[in-house]
């Protein structure tokens, strides 16, 4: 990660600025920047920048800055926090709109203004890691909705219908596809379990069938709990979101996921209760 600190000077009404006083170089260099995501800011597109302090000395954050050429503008907070000498801190970010424009191109940057407690002031301007590719995910994720949105219109019925399969307790999700008139050609390949709901017979995807080709359509996919860890699901951030994979005008897209409503998330939540077996008062 390439850091360049920045003195922050103050603001003038015609007389010459004192210089600020930077942060010494020995604290700056222990500051480092990753980007991180929660699962529960996932759905909001939602990153956090974690903030590392490796040097000898406290600081605190009064400004984060992300930039990115996969999305507009300026990802940004002024919440500010104090960082101790050996800790880290996540500061969230919400990101722009995406862009899917294939000329984009360039690093991610993030800016982290710092004070000390003697006023010291400096900005780090670095390249954050991301060690676990989220923002080449995020990218992926919002890219492929795009296109497959411009063809087909894709959404999880509110409704579920259940039923026993040989002594299993089955929930049948439907997923609809509707074709945008004048779009490409969307193909619906396969959709992921989540981490609550999964195919029966131990399998991690349903394979479907649906092309816009052929106008509109609807699969089921018939669903069973996953689990039964009742903390689990009380806890669930991602459990409800449902991988879609798909190809437009033939090309193979990311993975992009599909939210449930609020009708469905009620529905198969008290689906997977009667399925694990908890008391409707439990």
């Amino acid at each position: 990660m390439t850091v360049v600190a920045l003195v922050v000077a103050g603001c003038t009404t015609g007389e010459p600025a004192p210089t600020a006083t930077p942060i010494p170089t020995d604290v700056l260099a222990g500051i480092s920047v990753e980007i991180r995501q929660g699962r529960s800011t996932w759905a909001q597109r939602v990153v956090q920048v974690r903030v590392t302090n490796a040097g000898p000395g406290d600081v605190s954050v009064t400004g984060v800055r992300l930039t990115t050429p996969d999305v507009e503008g300026v990802a940004a907070t002024d919440k500010g926090r104090i960082l101790r000498a050996g800790v880290d801190r996540d500061f969230s970010v919400a990101l722009g709109d995406p862009v899917c424009d294939d000329d984009a191109a360039g690093a991610a940057r993030a800016e982290v203004d710092l004070t000390d407690d003697a006023g010291a002031r400096s900005t780090i301007v670095a390249e954050p890691t991301d060690p676990q590719g989220h923002l080449a995910r995020i990218h992926g994720e919002d890219c492929a909705g795009v296109a497959v949105a411009q063809g087909a219109t894709l959404a999880l019925a509110d409704a579920i219908t259940t039923s026993d399969v040989d002594g299993t307790l089955v929930a049948n999700v439907r997923l609809e596809v509707e074709p945008v008139a004048g779009g490409p050609r969307v193909e619906v390949t396969q959709v992921d379990r989540t981490v609550l709901f999964a195919p029966p017979g131990g399998a991690v995807t349903w394979p479907v069938t649906v092309d816009t080709a052929g106008g509109a359509g609807a699969v089921i996919l018939p669903t069973i709990a996953g689990r039964c860890d009742l903390h689990a699901v009380a806890d669930d951030k991602r459990g409800t979101f449902f991988g879609v994979h798909t190809r437009v005008d033939g090309v193979e897209q990311p993975v992009f996921y599909l939210p449930s409503s609020e009708a469905l998330r009620t529905a198969l939540f008290a689906f997977i209760r009667t399925a694990c077996g908890v008391p409707a008062d439990g």
